[in-house]
């Protein structure tokens, strides 16, 4: 799971990216939340994105598994706006060119990770290694010499 993290900024770029996925998981959660309680959202499709959305939505809002949340996240939302998956509203992340943003801000949650305020940063972030002092010998006790 370390291999998913490159890094965890922290100080204004963390903060960048707290924003982002708070914005992308608002918008997933209601997203999700639409789906399954709309009074037509009786199809299995739609109950399934309806899921999918509200735990993507919630996994990026924590920052839990960001790599892969704003995967699956960047996935759903272009489906959803090219129409490939079922959707209570037509227009649920906008129509042609407004629906963009979402699918791109979810792409780079998933290239960018979590940032140093995130759960993954909790469980995964950077760690002090601390290397003992080895005690050396004197000269005169390496050359054996007395």
């Amino acid at each position: 799971m370390q291999r998913l993290f490159s890094t965890f900024p922290n100080g204004l770029p963390g903060i960048g990216l707290l924003l982002l996925r708070v914005a992308a998981g608002v918008r997933l959660i209601a997203h999700g939340a639409a789906c399954l309680t709309a009074p037509h959202s009786g199809t299995w499709g739609t109950s399934a994105v309806g899921v999918m959305a509200a735990l993507t939505g919630a996994l990026l809002l924590i920052g839990l598994m960001t790599p892969l949340a704003g995967a699956l996240a960047a996935l759903g939302s272009a489906g959803i706006v090219l129409s490939w998956l079922p959707s209570p509203t037509p227009d649920a992340f906008g129509t042609g060119l407004a629906g963009i943003p979402p699918v791109v801000v979810a792409a780079a949650l998933a290239l960018l990770g979590p940032g140093a305020i995130s759960v993954d940063a909790a469980l995964f972030g950077r760690r002090e290694i601390r290397i003992p002092q080895l005690r050396r010998a004197a000269p005169e006790e390496r050359s054996g010499s007395r």
